[in-house]
């Protein structure tokens, strides 16, 4: 199954400084989208998924509804789960 990442940040968050080198280490492919450099991106964090906190991991599968993660910690696992089991992305 493919899927589409993309990870919802601010540069001056420390959740996300945290985050950013763990989902880099992992290898695998996420698109990074600032909120603050790009104001559509955070237009659409609120619109979809409800509210503009960050970090945020965007999970698009096709054929199913979009998954919203917000919490640090289980961004990091999920992430690391999906490069141990190299689940498609791209």
């Amino acid at each position: 199954m493919t899927m589409t990442l993309s990870l919802y940040y601010q540069d001056t968050c420390p959740f996300c400084q945290w985050v950013l080198p763990k989902i880099d280490a992992t290898g695998v492919q996420v698109e990074l989208r600032n909120i603050d450099l790009e104001p559509a991106f955070r237009a659409e964090l609120i619109r979809e998924g409800g509210k503009a906190q960050v970090p945020c991991l965007k999970i698009e599968r096709r054929g199913e509804e979009d998954v919203w993660l917000y919490e640090s910690a289980d961004i990091v696992t999920w992430m690391k789960e999906v490069a141990t089991n190299r689940v498609g992305c791209r």
